[in-house]
């Protein structure tokens, strides 16, 4: 009985500690210190969508920047795996446009070119660069798909960030959407990250 009684607090220790680092990357998510790396007007701009257009946000976590888009789109549809990301989303309070899809990147619910763009906020090394046949399959030609993520190029020790050799650098990013059916509209290197805008080609 002790025996049982150990392994239930070392099972209940474990999930304790889960909860607190899922805490931890809910409070992360939803720092403003977000906007340092990327500008909710940027976003915007980058997008450029017109007010009629449903847009995917891939790997939204906990909506902080579906909020920013939600306003200037007609339908949003905030795509992640964890529900539980979701949750926290629902807690801070959703608008009233915005779809919360708990799905894979790579098995999206969309019908073929149902998305007029699409967006990928440091998580294009997070399963969307393997997801990109799925992608060029949901938005329609001409569709804009915006990719802003960590650079594997980035130089020195960074405050924030998976390891460098989890992502990609600029120039591989963008061969694999030409690969996948893109163009490429325009291509920055920053600092610390990177920004691609590409479109679905028609042909």
């Amino acid at each position: 009985m002790g025996h049982h009684d150990d392994a239930a607090d070392h099972a209940h220790g474990h999930s304790h500690d889960h909860d607190h680092d899922f805490t931890d990357r809910i409070d992360r998510l939803n720092d403003p210190i977000q906007f340092r790396y990327l500008s909710a007007e940027e976003l915007r701009e980058l997008l450029d969508p017109a007010p009629d257009w449903t847009v995917a946000d891939l790997g939204s976590g906990t909506g902080l920047f579906t909020d920013e888009l939600a306003p200037v789109v007609d339908t949003l549809y905030a795509l992640d795996t964890n529900d539980g990301m979701h949750e926290a989303y629902r807690e801070r309070g959703v608008p009233e446009n915005v779809d919360l899809v708990t799905e894979d990147v790579a098995a999206t619910p969309f019908a073929d070119g149902e998305l007029d763009g699409a967006i990928s906020l440091r998580t294009f090394h997070h399963g969307v660069a393997e997801a990109l046949p799925e992608l060029a399959r949901v938005l329609r030609p001409g569709g804009r798909f915006v990719v802003f993520d960590w650079s594997a190029t980035r130089a020195g020790e960074t405050e924030r960030g998976p390891p460098a050799d989890m992502c990609f650098d600029i120039a591989t990013a963008q061969s694999l959407l030409l690969d996948h059916g893109f163009r490429i509209q325009r291509a920055k290197e920053r600092r610390e990250t990177f920004v691609v805008v590409a479109t679905r080609r028609g042909d």
